[in-house]
């Protein structure tokens, strides 16, 4: 069976996924705007206070998009019972008979079945980047140390290691996004969806291996520009926002 196609369940989950990490993006930086690091030659991640905020911050973002997820979850489900079990099968095929080009593009069962995979996706992501970025900030800290402790091991060695490193600690959960756009297209037979996911994973590896740290000036502060982190935070932001708006305007009851 299908629901009726001006509801878009699975693409408002994902816009508002997509607009909460925005907001937590923009809290985030202005909290590293605002607070004072421990020491300039450091990255953030090693400031415990910006360190604290930032696992807070993962934490309510967890707890958020499960309830977000749920309630959408719960909403479907509520459309699902309207038909008794046995009756469904019989509906979808009489609503296809009926409504032609003008049904919804996946039956309730297929959108039930992306709603939680996004949901895994989002809140395991998001656990996983929070084990990641513990593990990477030890690591990180150990350079730091060996650095100070009179090592050979100089800044601007330090800087390219900090580099070329960053990227494990993304790769994971955005690896998943992309997992699931392309999974989303294998669903919709959308080469579209399944070309943009490959071509942002390709953009990651390259910049993983080939593009060095640059540094701007934001209000007085110098901050290194890493760009597997730029993309990653473009990807899980305004790109499922574009996401969430491209599902809802090519595809009916999504």
């Amino acid at each position: 069976m299908y629901i009726n196609s001006r509801i878009h369940i699975l693409s408002g989950a994902i816009m508002k996924t997509a607009a909460l990490k925005i907001a937590a993006a923009l809290f985030e930086g202005i909290v590293r705007l605002i607070i004072k690091k421990e020491t300039i030659l450091s990255p953030d991640m090693i400031d415990t206070v910006l360190w604290r905020f930032q696992l807070m911050i993962s934490a309510t973002q967890i707890i958020l998009i499960f309830i977000l997820f749920f309630h959408s979850w719960k909403k479907l489900a509520r459309y699902i019972n309207l038909i008794p079990e046995d009756d469904r099968k019989a509906l979808g095929n009489l609503q296809e008979e009926f409504f032609g080009e003008n049904i919804s593009s996946l039956s309730v069962s297929q959108v039930n079945s992306l709603l939680e995979l996004w949901a895994v996706i989002f809140t395991g992501g998001e656990l996983l980047y929070c084990f990641t970025s513990m593990m990477y900030r030890k690591f990180t800290a150990l350079m730091m140390l060996a650095l100070f402790n009179g090592s050979t091991l100089s800044g601007n060695i330090f800087v390219m290691l900090y580099n070329m490193s960053h990227g494990f600690k993304y790769i994971e959960i955005l690896s998943s996004i992309l997992l699931g756009v392309f999974i989303t297209g294998i669903f919709l037979k959308d080469r579209m969806l399944k070309l943009s996911s490959l071509s942002i994973l390709f953009l990651f590896l390259l910049s993983f291996g080939l593009f060095e740290m640059q540094t701007v000036n934001i209000m007085g502060r110098d901050i290194g520009l890493v760009w597997t982190s730029v993309i990653y935070h473009f990807s899980e932001t305004l790109g499922l926002l574009l996401l969430s708006l491209y599902l809802s305007k090519h595809y009916k009851g999504l």
